[in-house]
Parts: C-alpha cells; sequence; structure tokens
C-alpha cells in the first residue's frame, strides 16, 4: 500500500473489538489471553502496542483455535490484522459495527467521493475537448487513464491553493478497492417516482416508504453479520419500532428499566398502555437440535424463554405501582427475537419455522421468532403499503 503508517497499531477502535470479543464470549483461558492484551494496550489513549502486543494477539488466537472456537479465533484473527495494518480500518469498522453508524456513514462517504470524482472528471474531459476538438476515442481514454492515479492535497503554507498528488490517506485507500474490486452496480428497484400532479400526502407516503424500505436493509446487514452483539441488534431496531407493527404496535418505547431488578431490551407500549416485553438475543445462535428424531429448540431459546417468563412475573407483582403511572402490565405479553435460518448448519428455514410454531403452541404469553421472520413480516407490510 502507498505511504507509510505504523508498524503496529493501537488504538480507541481495537480496543473496542477486544471489548467485544470477551462479551461475545469466550473460555476462560482465552478470556485471560485477550485481557493480558487489554491490559497491555491501557484503557486510554495513548494506547501501547509494540511486539508485545502481537504477541499476545497471537497467543489469544492460537488458545482459540486449540479449543476449536472457530469464531473467536477469526474474531481475534482480525484483530491481529488490523493491529498489523493488514487490515484496514473502514473493513473492522464495517464487519464489527464499532462505531455507531460505521456501515452507513462508509456508504455515504463512498456516495459522495463517486459523485464529486464524477464531476470533476466530466469537467477535465470537457475541457480538454474544447481545447482538442479533433481528439480521437482513445486519446480521451488516455487523457482520463491519466487521472487515476491523482489525489487533490492542500498546499502547506498557501491558503486555499490545492496540487496534485498519490494519496497516502487509509480511508482513500479503502475507498480504491472497494470502488475496483467490490462494487456491484445494480438496478436499485426506485419504482414509483413523484410527479408534478402528486399530493403532498403521495410524494410523503413514498419517502416514507423508501426510508423504511432502507432501514429494512440496514436492519438485515445487522442481523446478517455474524459478528453482531445484542446492543448492535438493539440500536438497529429501537431506531426502527415500525417494524414491530401489527399486535405491538409499538408507537412508542416505554423505560427499560421499568420495574425493580430487570432491565428489558426493549419496552414497547401499546397505545392502551398495555407493555409488550421484547427479548433479544444474536442472530447467530444455534436454534434446533436433534432429539428422538425431530427438531426441538436448543438450551439457548429455553434459557431466553425462561428469561422472559421471569421479567413477566416481576411486573405482575409490580402491577399497583406501574398502574399509578399509566402502564397496564394485566396484559403484558413478551416475545423473544433469537437466531436466523442462515446461521443453521443442518436445519432448513422451513424446519425452524415449523419446530418454533409447536414450541409456541405450548407458550402462553411468550412467543419465540427469529430475526427472518421479524423481517418478512416487515416486509409483507411495505408490500401492500407499496
Amino acid at each position: 500500500m502507498p505511504g507509510s503508517r505504523p508498524r503496529v497499531r493501537s488504538d480507541f477502535a481495537l480496543r473496542l473489538l477486544l471489548e467485544k470479543i470477551v462479551e461475545y464470549g469466550l473460555s476462560d483461558h482465552v478470556r485471560n489471553l485477550v485481557e493480558d492484551a487489554q491490559r497491555h494496550m491501557g484503557y486510554r489513549s495513548p494506547y501501547r502496542g509494540g511486539r508485545t502486543l502481537t504477541d499476545l494477539l497471537r497467543h489469544a488466537h492460537a488458545g482459540a483455535r486449540a479449543e476449536g472456537d472457530q469464531d473467536a479465533a477469526e474474531r481475534l484473527e482480525d484483530a491481529l490484522s488490523y493491529a498489523t495494518n493488514v487490515m484496514l480500518a473502514p473493513d473492522l469498522e464495517i464487519k464489527y459495527q464499532l462505531l455507531g453508524g460505521a456501515r452507513g456513514r462508509h456508504a455515504n462517504a463512498l456516495t459522495t467521493f463517486v459523485s464529486i470524482s464524477a464531476t470533476f472528471v466530466a469537467d477535465q474531459v470537457r475541457t480538454f475537448l474544447d481545447e482538442h476538438p479533433q481528439a480521437t476515442r482513445d486519446e480521451v481514454m488516455a487523457y482520463v487513464d491519466e487521472m487515476k492515479r491523482l489525489v487533490i492535497t492542500d498546499v502547506a503554507g498557501a491558503t486555499g491553493v490545492f496540487e496534485v498528488s498519490r494519496s497516502t490517506n487509509e480511508q482513500a485507500t479503502w475507498m480504491t478497492e472497494v470502488l475496483l474490486d467490490r462494487l456491484h452496480i445494480g438496478d436499485s428497484g426506485a419504482g414509483f417516482t413523484p410527479t408534478a400532479e402528486a399530493s403532498a400526502e403521495e410524494i410523503a407516503d413514498v419517502v416514507l416508504l423508501r426510508a423504511r424500505r432502507r432501514a429494512l436493509r440496514d436492519l438485515d446487514a445487522v442481523v446478517l453479520n455474524r459478528h453482531s452483539s445484542e446492543r448492535d441488534l438493539q440500536r438497529a431496531l429501537e431506531k426502527n419500532l415500525w417494524i414491530f407493527g401489527g399486535t405491538q404496535l409499538a408507537d412508542r418505547l416505554g423505560p427499560r428499566r421499568i420495574s425493580r431488578g430487570i432491565e428489558l431490551d426493549l419496552t414497547l407500549l401499546r397505545p392502551d398502555g398495555t407493555v409488550h416485553v421484547v427479548e433479544l438475543k444474536r442472530a447467530a445462535v444455534p436454534l434446533l437440535t436433534r432429539q428422538r428424531g425431530r427438531w426441538v429448540p436448543t438450551n439457548e431459546v429455553h434459557r431466553a424463554v425462561a428469561q422472559a417468563m421471569n421479567y413477566l412475573v416481576v411486573l405482575d407483582e409490580d402491577r399497583p405501582r406501574l398502574a399509578e403511572q399509566g402502564i397496564d402490565v394485566r396484559r403484558a405479553s413478551a416475545s423473544v427475537i433469537i437466531g436466523h435460518p442462515q446461521f443453521e448448519e443442518e436445519a432448513s428455514e422451513n424446519e425452524v419455522d415449523a419446530a418454533l410454531r409447536v414450541y409456541n403452541s405450548h407458550l402462553s404469553r411468550v412467543e419465540v421468532v427469529t430475526y427472518k421472520q421479524v423481517a418478512d413480516r416487515a416486509d409483507r407490510v411495505l408490500r401492500l403499503a407499496e
């Protein structure tokens, strides 16, 4: 890559990644190795790096591989790749959602970059053709090819003056890789384009539908990222309560610490004040296991349901106090959102849906749904509106 960068990188992004790796869950042995790396870095800038840091990360990576924990090994390998400047910062931020809105921020930067670059190139080509009206296609392409290695930088000591030079910026390096190797151009399916005859209400509906489509795509990206934590999923959902719709009709959020001793992931309030609890678990967890030739929910599902049931018991016991605040928990219910068929190694999506239907039929106030089912329900709502 062009330019020089520190041989070992130790910064806030790496610190966040190591915290996430611990949050995902590790064996005691590997967790101790990761915590050794964290202690070496320190907990505030400037962070310590050097060969000691890379050695500690290699030990942790080797420990995870020896235990057969492929997920932890992949994450620690990424941490080591980032520390040694093999993995670019934007890729790390997007893959692990280290900073809020990283995916959208970098996508917006790419959009702006492409738009400005296209305008700049078009203006340069027009100027070239004005000066060389008899230029052939090959001459124009040769002129454009000469521009591919150029980037504009400011001239030190000369306010408002710029020069053309080679890029040494990591963001520019990442953009170059994306535009040349990873960008796929397809039909966006824009659909209806407002006309002069369209009413303000129709235009507002189109804008809202498109915004919700984008939100649903963003949610899918978070869900299908096997490195997403429960907090990542919570942030994606709490910004788009319309996704719950239907019986929850979640037009507002209630307090997460609605009662003493519990902290809910999402507290949805129906228009009549009735509470619906949402317990979020990771999408990349196993949902089903084989028992006597049939698919049945895993212990992860059972534990999540038990947790939701305990929340409802606490709410029932605290009903008089909550009623004074206008919150009705007599008919409170709960949803456990967990897993996605894509992360099932053997069971198909139909088998997941069938097993959960049987399981839910034996539950009373709790329903278990996958992130795929939540997204599909929201997609059907949008299709009806379109």
